[in-house]
């Protein structure tokens, strides 16, 4: 009997080819995730920074410029803290595009996978008949051996 061999195998080898290079582009944009949010964390760190130096600067005698510059500062920081937040907003809407493409891909990879599994099943089982045909055959074989000795020695002794 012949070896297993998957009709469809080189459709599974590119599914599956599909499913790795979407689990790749899955994983860079949860890494620009990522760094959008660690980004934006710097950014309040540097926030609750400069509002601590504000108000220090109240201890001592210090010119309004000095204000001026540390508000301005502030602001900034909390135009970037926006703007960081618009792009964890669009990084996860990559993430989630990423993701379903990645879910199609090992969807119809999966479907592929369990039609080569039924295949080969039905191989296993044909190759078990196939081998108890043998089995069987050889069996027969014998006894019809045994049989015709059996005979011979009936035909000498007699």
């Amino acid at each position: 009997m012949k070896r297993f061999r998957f009709k469809l195998e080189t459709v599974l080898k590119q599914r599956k080819t599909k499913e790795e290079d979407a689990l790749r582009v899955l994983g860079a944009a949860q890494r620009a995730y990522q760094e959008q949010l660690n980004r934006k964390a710097a950014l309040q760190a540097e926030l609750s920074t400069a509002h601590r130096r504000r108000e220090s600067l109240g201890i001592e005698p210090v010119g309004a410029v000095a204000f001026k510059l540390e508000d301005d500062f502030i602001v900034g920081t909390k135009q970037r803290i926006v703007h960081a937040e618009q792009a964890i907003f669009r990084a996860s809407k990559v993430v989630a595009r990423a993701l379903r493409a990645y879910l199609e891909a090992r969807k119809a990879t999966r479907t592929l996978e369990l039609l080569r599994e039924k295949e080969y099943a039905e191989y296993r089982k044909a190759r078990a008949k196939w081998e108890q045909k043998q089995l069987d055959d050889l069996t027969v074989m014998r006894a019809h051996l045994n049989n015709s000795w059996k005979n011979l020695e009936v035909i000498e002794v007699a």
